[in-house]
């Protein structure tokens, strides 16, 4: 009889487990589309700098009607050394949107762009409908030998802000970035920062080296939002956060969007808003 019983309470347990794994895989913020900037490591002055500013899933760039639907919701900024701001606009392209920066002083320039998806009718993977989705994506570009202004803030929500000069990122290297939630540090164990290689890698010299892709995530630190990663291999990297504000709310902007997946104008109201943010950034081989 007590052998009986605790084959049932086992299955029990087995059935409680499975059912809190399955409400757990349900709502996955790390699922879904992304906004990214890619633009050289480095420029010259009074050279143009062609960005390219990609929509799609993990790095997978989309293309076609899916990414020419995103090009009204799309705003990009560019900020100077010295911190002037001015408005860029996004062309469309193959399986991206490009922008120019034509640099006139050496130092460090800050590239953000702004996705307001809307306020999702349905649910979409895994995130619950009535979840107001918002993306960010960032770079950082030196020009000639100036080093100044690579830590310049957008303003975004949400904002990953690059505390490493760009010519310090070097394999070996230590990548140290800061998490702002309006304008104040967020971190703790409620929030995870994620690093990882981006792009094709160059086979590595030793046969034995199979894969030189990596990925690693920690969470900031719950007082300054500061978080710090080791550097492995050369090439481009993504921070990235996905992150759910539980707040309810209406929006109160200027856009008039309605379509059978979103809808975004004023007055509409949300339950939460799921903020999906990366930054890019060169790691240099030299």
């Amino acid at each position: 009889m007590q052998m009986l019983q605790l084959v049932r309470l086992s299955r029990l347990f087995a059935a409680l487990l499975s059912s809190a794994v399955i409400a757990t895989l349900s709502w996955n913020p790390a699922a879904g589309h992304e906004l990214w900037i890619e633009a050289p490591s480095a420029g010259e002055v009074n050279q143009t700098c062609k960005l390219e500013v990609c929509w799609g899933h993990s790095g997978e760039r989309a293309s076609g009607r899916s990414l020419e639907g995103q090009q009204d919701k799309i705003s990009l900024q560019v900020i100077q050394p010295d911190g002037t701001r001015s408005e860029l606009k996004p062309v469309l392209a193959t399986d991206c949107f490009t922008a120019e920066v034509a640099p006139s002083k050496p130092g460090c320039y800050v590239v953000g762009g702004e996705l307001q998806t809307g306020i999702i009718t349905r649910q979409v993977h895994s995130i619950p409908p009535n979840t107001r989705i918002i993306m960010y994506g960032k770079t950082v570009t030196r020009v000639g030998n100036g080093e100044g202004g690579f830590d310049g803030v957008v303003g975004h929500d949400l904002e990953i802000v690059l505390l490493t000069p760009p010519d310090k990122l070097k394999p070996g290297a230590v990548a140290k970035a800061k998490l702002l939630f309006q304008g104040k540090p967020l971190g703790g164990r409620d929030v995870e920062l994620t690093l990882s290689t981006a792009g094709s890698q160059a086979p590595a010299e030793d046969p034995q080296i199979q894969s030189s892709l990596w990925s690693t995530a920690a969470a900031p630190h719950p007082k300054t939002g500061e978080v710090a990663f080791p550097l492995i291999v050369g090439g481009r990297h993504f921070f990235s956060v996905h992150y759910v504000d539980e707040t309810a709310g209406t929006y109160t902007g200027d856009r008039n969007d309605n379509s059978d997946f979103s809808h975004l104008r004023k007055g509409d109201a949300f339950e939460r808003t799921m903020y999906m943010v990366t930054l890019t950034v060169q790691v240099n081989e030299d």
